[in-house]
């Protein structure tokens, strides 16, 4: 096996398949995914000549993990079938035309081969990347923070993981005053990496923005735990404790305002409560007929001793 080319095992172990010998092919494919470095089949040696029918296949390990699948279903294991194809298909994202790269490839024996060549699409999405983001950074510094969002959501399409990207994004946000968009993008910084510091300082600066300031004050902790070099870091920590403090402070003087009247009005009712059982009183004991409500008169009589007792 070790002594035949790429193209060479794939004929081979398609044969098999034809044969139904499906664990000998699945021994070949294997070797050769895993063994055989990788490449482009216009570009194999051979390529002709071993015949290899590969639709939609554009790479040595893209047929393998292709047969490969095809094998495992043929032995009724679905789910290894399709983790295969999931690689084929990350496998196939990677390549990109040559009409893709004309700006990147000039060697003139190359641009006579219209095929597609294996090419890490990685490498150049952080190239446009990191240049866009770049290019906001210039129209921020400018205050055209418009414009510069522009920039760093063009950049964010290309890499929505960027973490300097979604940086930039949450602090063009901020200064735009479109908080709820600016914390996501904070806290996706701190999702991709929860160790930097940057990412917890922003998200202090959006919450201190939004009024909550204990939130903010843990995320300015944070920021500090992991190193942040923010001159400005403790000035903000301040002054969020200070506005907890004014906050409290208001909520003191708000519940005083509010008990004070309730304890005005407790005392009215005491006092009109016992100027009216004084006058009833009198009433009673000077122009109501002893003989008639006697026992009337004891019962009030008894009433205000109870309330005054040696006073009255």
């Amino acid at each position: 096996m070790e002594s035949l080319s790429g193209p060479q095992l794939i004929q081979k172990a398609s044969q098999l398949i034809a044969e139904n010998k499906l664990d000998e092919a699945v021994k070949i494919f294997s070797f050769l995914v895993e063994k055989l470095p990788d490449a482009h089949l216009p570009l194999l040696k051979r390529y002709e000549e071993a015949k290899i029918d590969a639709p939609g296949n554009t790479t040595l390990h893209s047929v393998g993990y292709a047969r490969l699948a095809k094998c495992y279903k043929e032995f009724g294991q679905v789910e290894e079938a399709e983790k295969l194809l999931r690689k084929r298909q990350e496998l196939e994202k990677k390549v990109i035309t040559r009409k893709d790269l004309k700006t990147m490839i000039t060697d003139s024996s190359d641009d006579s081969d219209d095929g597609n060549i294996v090419f890490d699409k990685t490498s150049i999405n952080e190239n446009n990347t990191e240049k866009l983001r770049l290019q906001g950074n210039e129209l921020y510094k400018k205050q055209s923070f418009n414009e510069s969002l522009e920039k760093y959501l063009k950049a964010f399409e290309i890499n929505p993981n960027d973490l300097l990207v979604n940086s930039n994004c949450a602090q063009v946000y901020l200064k735009l005053g479109k908080l709820d968009d600016a914390l996501d993008h904070a806290e996706t910084c701190i999702r991709l990496d929860p160790k930097w510091a940057k990412g917890y300082y922003r998200k202090g600066c959006i919450l201190l923005e939004k009024n909550k300031f204990h939130d903010s004050i843990s995320a300015f902790q944070l920021a500090k735990h992991y190193g942040a070099q923010e001159t400005d870091l403790d000035k903000k920590i301040d002054y969020a404790n200070k506005q907890i403090r004014q906050q409290n402070k208001n909520i003191s003087n708000n519940n005083n305002t509010f008990r004070n009247p309730l304890t005005r009005f407790n005392l009215s009712l005491f006092t009109i409560g016992a100027f009216v059982v004084v006058l009833i009183s009198i009433i009673a004991w000077f122009f109501v007929d002893i003989s008639t409500f006697n026992s009337f008169k004891n019962f009030f009589s008894w009433l205000l001793t109870s309330y005054f007792g040696d006073i009255w």
